[in-house]
């Protein structure tokens, strides 16, 4: 059952794994890059005030930073465990511990507020999470959803195998679309990842070192391929990973 309780009980530790496989594996990283890249063009302030509500230890805070250090950047979990090394490894980044059906910050106040598969983890608060994202971004301000879309095949899978993702199965571009325009008519939505074979693999694999490395690389090089033919052969529409984007009046 996807429950808080299950919810809290999973995501309420660091995940070393997962944060240091997106840094060092330079196939996740480079698709790492290509996001964050696609995320700040949506940002019309040079040095804008970015706020990622369910930052886990920080990999996109630092992403973004590190194609514009100009940005001032806050992350909010609600696990002290996540944002201790988000403060550890990530200085530059403002960790703030709290909820996201109830932010702890004024009106209008950033330019950019990210939320990266977050809401289907949180499917009995998802418009009252987007609403409080809303309040918080300026005038002006963007909203960016990333979901995976919960129809794709590895995604069925993986809910299937884990119980806390399956509230992916509601994420339809019909239902992100419609969250997003009740909150504005001129919602958009975008496809921007074909494929996600090759985060499976490191998220099965990881990226070791030594010799169990040497074996694994060839895995990741027939990922990256596929996610490339999936891109140029597969309609856009039926793409893996969306992106909601709402722009604030």
């Amino acid at each position: 059952m996807n429950s808080p309780e299950l919810q809290k009980q999973f995501h309420e530790q660091a995940d070393l794994r997962r944060f240091w496989n997106r840094r060092k594996n330079p196939y996740l990283r480079r698709k790492e890059e290509e996001l964050s890249r696609r995320i700040l063009g949506n940002c019309d302030n040079p040095q804008p005030r970015l706020l990622e509500v369910g930052c886990g230890e920080g990999n996109n805070l630092l992403s973004l930073q590190e194609l514009n250090p100009a940005a001032a950047c806050f992350g909010l979990d609600f696990s002290p465990a996540k944002l201790r090394f988000l403060r550890e490894h990530s200085p530059q980044c403002l960790p703030v511990c709290g909820d996201a059906a109830a932010l702890p910050f004024k009106d209008n106040r950033f330019d950019l507020v990210l939320l990266r598969d977050l809401l289907h983890h949180l499917p009995w608060a998802k418009e009252t999470v987007l609403r409080e994202s809303w309040r918080v971004a300026r005038p002006g301000g963007r909203i960016i959803v990333l979901e995976g879309r919960g129809d794709a095949l590895l995604n069925r899978i993986f809910q299937r195998l884990h119980p806390v993702e399956r509230g992916m199965a509601e994420s339809t571009p019909a239902n992100l679309l419609s969250l997003g325009e009740r909150f504005t008519p001129g919602a958009s939505l975008e496809f921007v990842e074909a494929s996600y074979l090759l985060r499976a693999v490191g998220f099965v694999m990881g990226w070791p070192e030594g010799r169990m490395g040497r074996i694994v690389r060839p895995l990741y090089r027939l990922a990256s391929w596929w996610d490339l033919m999936c891109a140029a052969w597969l309609p856009r529409r039926r793409w893996t990973l969306m992106m909601l984007t709402l722009v604030k009046d």
